[in-house]
């Protein structure tokens, strides 16, 4: 183990490495050792976590790596990822923990922190981190040799406290009709508050897929698979279904016929017609990531003749692009959306609220207003391998900037994932075809290369 951070957190199987019990510790008291050493009184961290088992298992780790540090904890149980920069400006904290594995099956878990401003933490504050864990000599310095140790308590409304920001994001000058609205919470931490809080605002819900047991988090359902939702929505005569994905930071809608709508068309509807309420310092810019569809890009600069910029994968570089040019929006294909107006990360409950909002607002079927540009086809394709070594890395890595492959008119991304062992491989053209032809022809590549 060299590396503990990916693209967004830590992430693992469950009891490996860099989440062993040994490491969790030296994970907290590392994080808490840097986030609050310049604080001398009140030291307080948010904990939550999504529905999987092994939260069992990391709530405690984590609650006593902080304890030990003399750092109050607050535990406010299963809550969506979105939650905490809301908790952590409301109680005062100065770090917020997420316990989960976002979109991935149970086996996994993974940690997600957040600093007293409620954003994700930079890279050299992970990079830091790393180098403490990593140098005997360093982690002895930040040992706590005090007999003074913090203290754990239970918040018990934090979910209402949840609820009412996301009710209060609402514009209120808006009338909001009522809608029949199926909610797949993929058994995962929006199983709660999500069915309510529609609910309490006078829609129909048919919520599918919200008792978890530990174990059926995001196993075929929510974002990361939306079959089910599909067809409720069509046997139920929804006007729309939302999907969340297990820690609840994605989105992804299914309009009345059963057509997925992505990230992607998410963006480009607020894009058109979300209204930028409070901050006039906001720009019209929109962030999206490198696997945002072309039609999208076209819709967006030409159409809108909005300003677009593309990052690397992964909402803590769409969240730091938007906060370097004061977009008011931004977020990624698979679902991540943020409204810097209203929060510092993804929430697919407040990307769904403002959905409905704009739904009522244009009074038109899901299907019409969601019509707004024609997707060029992509297929993608996922590689699993066990080990890589860093030559084969390097070559993988050249492959993807191999333009000779490339065709006119054509793109194709080859990447690892930053969360599980995979390869992806992305290829965009105007004809579905000779997409085929050359996704085949890079995933024989790519497979002669890991084999």
């Amino acid at each position: 183990m060299n590396k503990i951070f990916g693209t967004d957190g830590i992430r693992c199987l469950v009891n490996q490495d860099p989440l062993t019990v040994e490491t969790c510790l030296k994970i907290s008291k590392s994080v808490a050792y840097l986030l609050t050493s310049n604080k001398v009184k009140s030291k307080r961290v948010v904990i939550s976590k999504d529905t999987r088992l092994s939260g069992y298992l990391y709530e405690p780790l984590i609650t006593a790596g902080f304890v030990s540090m003399g750092i109050d904890v607050i535990l406010v149980g299963p809550l969506p990822t979105a939650s905490l920069p809301i908790l952590i400006k409301t109680l005062r904290a100065d770090i917020g923990v997420m316990i989960t594995a976002s979109h991935n099956t149970y086996e996994y878990n993974g940690l997600k922190f957040f600093d007293s401003k409620g954003y994700k933490l930079k890279s050299d504050i992970e990079k830091k981190v790393e180098n403490i864990i990593f140098n005997k000599k360093k982690y002895s310095k930040i040992t706590n040799n005090s007999p003074k140790s913090g203290k754990a308590l239970r918040l018990e409304d934090a979910s209402g406290r949840y609820s009412e920001f996301l009710k209060n994001s609402l514009n209120k000058n808006n009338l909001i009709k009522k809608f029949k609205i199926v909610l797949d919470c993929a058994n995962g931490a929006t199983y709660n508050v999500a069915p309510n809080l529609f609910w309490e605002l006078g829609h129909e819900v048919v919520s599918i897929n919200s008792t978890p047991n530990g174990m059926n988090i995001n196993k075929n359902c929510g974002a990361v698979d939306v079959t089910d939702l599909k067809k409720n929505v069509i046997s139920k005569k929804a006007d729309i279904g939302f999907a969340f994905d297990g820690d609840g930071d994605r989105l992804i809608a299914v309009d009345e016929k059963g057509k997925t709508i992505d990230g992607d068309k998410i963006l480009a509807l607020f894009a058109k017609y979300l209204e930028i309420n409070k901050n006039k310092k906001l720009k019209k810019i929109v962030v999206s990531t490198v696997m945002s569809n072309l039609g999208f890009e076209n819709f967006i600069k030409k159409n809108l003749k909005f300003d677009l910029i593309r990052t690397n994968v992964g909402d803590i570089n769409v969240i730091s692009a938007m906060n370097r040019n004061k977009s008011f929006l931004g977020g990624e294909q698979s679902g991540h959306i943020i409204l810097s107006e209203f929060s510092n990360t993804g929430d697919g409950i407040l990307a769904a609220l403002k959905i409905i909002e704009i739904m009522s607002k244009k009074n038109s079927k899901t299907s019409n207003i969601f019509n707004l540009y024609d997707e060029l086809p992509q297929i993608k394709i996922n590689i699993p391998y066990d080990k890589i070594n860093d030559k084969v890395r390097k070559k993988i890595n050249l492959l993807s900037k191999n333009k000779s492959l490339n065709k006119k008119n054509f793109r194709f991304l080859i990447r690892f994932s930053g969360t599980e062992p995979l390869i992806r491989i992305l290829v965009e053209g105007p004809k579905i075809s000779e997409v085929k032809l050359l996704a085949n022809k890079l995933e024989i590549k790519v497979r002669s290369l890991i084999d």
